[in-house]
């Protein structure tokens, strides 16, 4: 669990970064796109020169794809805040854990325990309770929950669009954040037992800025605007913490089941991130917000207490990226 835990500790780092980055109105996307260059050296730094042994084509089909949906997913996840709301987009993001939970239970026969399909019901309720909206007459400073994290940057109301628009861009930021968590599955049984996870995410971070870099250079072409130097040093930054973050996952999925992993990382997110904007932002939470919070800790408990020491001896132990040294990190 100590890998999850760091893994999650990144997540909730990443959310301050960006935070404390709107409120110096710094690029978004020029963040994001130092962020992934900074991860791409951090992962050639940390590369072993005999690893360019292990390179397949399938390796490489799945760390491009990865890379693309990474930067692709941020992109849906920001015009979905503009059509649905900041609420409503980030409970379908979160609620896209039961994509990589089906398959591992699907793909890789990772049974859920009953304990742990009663915590993946309270796990749906805590997300669409904590996630839940404001009322759109709300005056700015009672905003609730974590859609306040951004509510400072965001419109009073999201963007006038029609239903079947929405409806696409919620239901792709659904699927590509699924995505993502199922192909960091995908890796650690794919490829883990052979290729170090620093090669992996050499690919992912390298593609999506590669992409990020387009969009920018491409943005600054027709605008004639540019991304200030201080995105640069918050870039790198957030880089940082962003390949911990990958890493930690990777290691956490290596040891633990599919279906604890992907839902006790999505509900625990949910449940820090809104209890640091309380907390250091002074952010009033609703009571839905509260009774949301106290679902998401029965849950995380249930999809801990769920992971029977039976599960763990049948899981295949440090066959892959957790038998790697934290030495070499």
């Amino acid at each position: 669990m100590l890998f999850l835990a760091l893994a999650v500790a990144c997540s909730l780092g990443i959310a301050m970064v960006f935070k404390l980055a709107e409120r110096r109105e710094y690029d978004r996307t020029a963040l994001l796109t130092v962020n992934y260059a900074a991860g791409a050296l951090l992962a050639i730094a940390l590369q072993d020169p005999g690893q360019a042994e292990t390179i397949t084509p399938g390796l490489v089909a799945l760390g491009v794809g990865q890379g693309v949906l990474f930067i692709v997913g941020f992109w849906l996840f920001s015009l979905a805040i503009r059509l649905a709301g900041m609420g409503l987009a980030a409970g379908v993001m979160r609620l896209s854990v039961v994509i990589p939970v089906l398959a591992s239970w699907v793909i890789w026969g990772e049974m859920p325990a009953a304990l742990q399909f009663v915590g993946l019901v309270l796990a749906g309720g805590a997300f669409v309770l904590v996630s839940r909206p404001a009322p759109q007459d709300a005056a700015p400073e009672a905003v609730r929950g974590p859609a306040a994290l951004d509510a400072a940057h965001e419109p009073a109301a999201p963007e006038a669009a029609s239903g079947g628009k929405t409806a696409l861009v919620l239901g792709l930021l659904f699927l590509s954040g699924g995505l993502v968590d199922t192909l960091m599955k995908a890796f650690d049984e794919g490829f883990a037992a052979t290729v170090d996870k620093s090669l992996f995410l050499l690919f992912v971070f390298g593609v999506a800025f590669v992409v990020g870099a387009v969009a920018v250079v491409a943005s600054g072409v027709r605008t004639g605007r540019w991304p200030r130097g201080g995105a640069l040093v918050w870039g790198v930054g957030l880089g940082i913490i962003n390949y911990a973050s990958a890493d930690f996952l990777l290691r956490a999925v290596a040891v633990l089941s599919g279906p604890v992993v992907f839902p006790a990382n999505s509900v625990a997110i949910v449940l820090g991130a809104a209890l640091l904007g309380w907390v250091i932002w002074k952010e009033r939470l609703s009571r839905a917000n509260l009774v949301g919070l106290g679902l998401a800790i029965v849950a995380l408990a249930c999809l801990t207490l769920g992971q029977t020491p039976e599960a763990d001896e049948t899981t295949e132990p440090p066959r892959s990226i957790a038998s790697v040294p934290s030495g070499d990190d």
